[in-house]
């Protein structure tokens, strides 16, 4: 972008005093101002807690696994406050209820239904590293309440281990209250369980709670045990939340 507009400066003082030595003649020179140059968006530019475009569907996904990791999702959810909407959760279980569906078209249908409600795209390569990007969900909290969040798990090395969270504004042991405003509990009581299934695709559930209001920014960890942080911090996610104050 700058140095489109040097470029541009650059043109018109050669026009211009092209114009004063009387080598080129004013009815040559296009009247009205340059052209304006849009903003440009950079890929993957998430400010203002703006989400991410829409997942790609996982082919290949097996279904009856998925179909179970669902039918627990859902069991999970129906026990907590949770974004997604009912008929979101009724069009969910009638891809889960029909007996002899076709594998591939309902796998997408679930991603369909789901993907849309992820903060967080997580991806385990066949190496077991664990690779996390911006989700297609608003990155919008309350303060002192909790928001549950889903996080889609992309799971190409069947890892049936816990996924871990974890970050510096994350309160626990290690980052004192003093230094950190934000809470996260995993879900994963039963029936959704504290390990991941091993399907090539699933669904976890978290919950944030936010203790300051206003625009504030939280960087979010994932790995799967020791080691298993991809490189160059990839496994990381910056998200700048919007933080409300709570209503009565």
């Amino acid at each position: 972008m700058l140095r489109q507009m040097n470029l541009q400066h650059a043109i018109l003082w050669l026009v211009l005093e092209a114009l004063a030595n009387g080598a080129v003649s004013s009815s040559l020179v296009l009247h009205g101002p340059l052209p304006q140059l849009a903003p440009q968006r950079l890929e993957g530019d998430l400010r203002d807690g703006a989400s991410a475009p829409a997942l790609d569907p996982v082919t290949e996904v097996e279904w009856e696994p998925l179909r179970k990791q669902c039918r627990r999702l859902v069991a999970t959810l129906d026990t907590l406050n949770h974004p997604v909407p009912k008929t979101t959760i009724a069009a969910l279980e009638r891809v889960l209820r029909d007996a002899q569906p076709d594998p591939d078209a309902a796998s997408k249908k679930v991603q369909d239904l789901l993907d849309q409600y992820c903060l967080v795209n997580v991806t385990i390569n066949p190496e077991s590293r664990v690779k996390a990007a911006r989700g297609p969900a608003a990155a919008a909290l309350v303060a002192g309440r909790e928001t549950v969040v889903l996080v889609k798990v992309h799971n190409e090395a069947g890892v049936t281990h816990a996924l871990r969270v974890g970050g510096p504004e994350i309160r626990d042991n290690q980052n004192p209250a003093k230094l950190s405003w934000l809470d996260l509990a995993t879900h994963a009581r039963s029936p959704l369980g504290p390990v991941l299934s091993g399907s090539r695709v699933e669904y976890r559930v978290f919950g944030l709670t936010a203790h300051q209001t206003g625009k504030r920014e939280a960087t979010l960890r994932f790995d799967v045990g020791q080691g298993t942080q991809d490189l160059g911090f990839r496994a990381e996610v910056p998200i700048l939340f919007h933080v409300g104050e709570a209503t009565r």
